[in-house]
């Protein structure tokens, strides 16, 4: 493994799923050694998810790579003691269970902080470590739910829709990343740790846009708006003469302008309200028309073509199967193959953020339960073979 930028930083990652593994795995990207800890015997719930790939969960290996395994049986006290010796010799600790089970398993963060005063936990959750909702278990969809963004998604004159993927959870994973890096930069200059308190709902209200101030200031409640733009027109999906979608954003002034003239319309900006964003805005179904009576006299191959020549900003709607073809991505190191020593060559989602010194990689693929729990005890703790030996037969590790 080469030098990452957070080379040296010890994580002890007792999240599952997907919100906090997502922080540790971006943390784990940037070079920190990840030792997750897992229930001995079942481990991390999302190894059971499917699909399968010779019997590993694929979605237990998108979250967890670059990380090592080891179990404990944490109903056992002399387990308690062990994850006590191993914080004590770490930089971070990341949980996202429900808020106050850190406390029940007698993790309480503030007697960890006396052990280890420079230790950052981060406590990644449904609802945050306080308020009226702390101890009601959250999803994704339950965040997109509250939220208001499922009410903003969809069409204006359909149900609510549930967004694609599962953005509230890496939103909160994100947030959980950032939040470490920035206690760590605090710890560099105070010597002192912290808690930084991660919320699935507070980081799916994060990403409504605007539409906390246009309520408070404008009185304007955000409402579902279908594939439309919602601060620039024509902007929005149109159908080519073979039938593809096309993503067209010739919204901004100088993207209509260029627009007009590729399509033999300029005609048009001699009129006023349509030469501006704001005229346009009382215009839609117009430029929207204007828009799909020129891309239906071209194929899809031919509209993106011309689009690109003119500056105007345009892309297919892709499908998963033509998204890990696309060559600017694998030139970005996007879609990569990784070695796995029981799988062979895979292929997977590459680190998002590119350095010129320090790039991070993906290193190790996800670990087979308890893969390192020897390798821990011995090399971290000092353990001899016979003890844990001890700890095996007394079902501890």
């Amino acid at each position: 493994m080469k030098e990452g930028a957070l080379s040296g930083i010890r994580v002890i990652d007792l999240s599952r799923v997907i919100a906090g593994p997502y922080c540790t795995m971006i943390l784990g990207d940037l070079g920190a050694e990840i030792i997750k800890i897992e229930k001995r015997g079942d481990g991390d719930i999302s190894r059971g998810y499917a699909p399968f790939y010779k019997g590993e969960s694929t979605y237990f290996m998108t979250y967890n790579r670059n990380k090592k395994s080891m179990t404990l049986d944490f109903r056992q006290p002399k387990a308690l003691e062990i994850l006590y010796e191993l914080i004590e010799s770490a930089d971070v600790l990341v949980e996202n269970f429900k808020a106050g089970t850190l406390e029940k398993m007698g993790l309480d963060p503030q007697k960890l902080l006396e052990k280890n005063p420079g230790l950052i936990i981060t406590r990644i959750s449904g609802f945050g470590q306080d308020g009226p909702y702390a101890n009601r278990p959250c999803f994704d969809a339950v965040a997109q739910s509250l939220s208001g963004l499922m009410s903003m998604t969809g069409k204006p004159e359909e149900e609510p829709v549930m967004m694609g993927s599962y953005v509230c959870d890496f939103s909160a994973g994100l947030y959980g990343a950032i939040g470490t890096l920035a206690a760590l930069q605090s710890r560099s200059r105070t010597g002192k740790g912290q808690i930084v308190d991660v919320a699935l709902f507070d980081s799916a209200s994060s990403l409504t846009l605007s539409a906390v101030m246009n309520y408070f200031l404008l009185g304007i409640e955000m409402q579902r708006n279908g594939n439309q733009d919602r601060a620039a027109w024509p902007a929005t999906f149109f159908k080519t003469r073979d039938e593809r979608m096309v993503y067209i954003h010739a919204g901004q002034d100088p993207a209509f302008v260029s627009f007009c003239k590729l399509a033999n319309c300029e005609e048009i900006l001699g009129k006023e309200e349509f030469r501006h964003i704001s005229g346009r805005a009382k215009h839609m179904e117009e430029c929207d028309e204007l828009v799909q009576n020129w891309v239906k006299n071209y194929s899809l191959e031919e509209v993106i073509s011309l689009c690109e020549k003119h500056n105007i900003p345009c892309a297919p709607v892709n499908s998963v199967k033509d998204m890990v073809k696309d060559e600017q991505l694998i030139h970005r190191k996007m879609i990569r193959d990784v070695e796995d020593k029981e799988l062979g060559t895979i292929k997977c989602n590459g680190p998002v953020i590119k350095m010129s010194d320090t790039n991070p990689d993906v290193y190790l693929t996800a670990p087979k339960l308890g893969e390192h729990t020897n390798e821990i005890l011995q090399g971290l703790l000092g353990y001899d073979v016979n003890k844990i030996e001890g700890l095996k037969d007394a079902g501890i590790i």
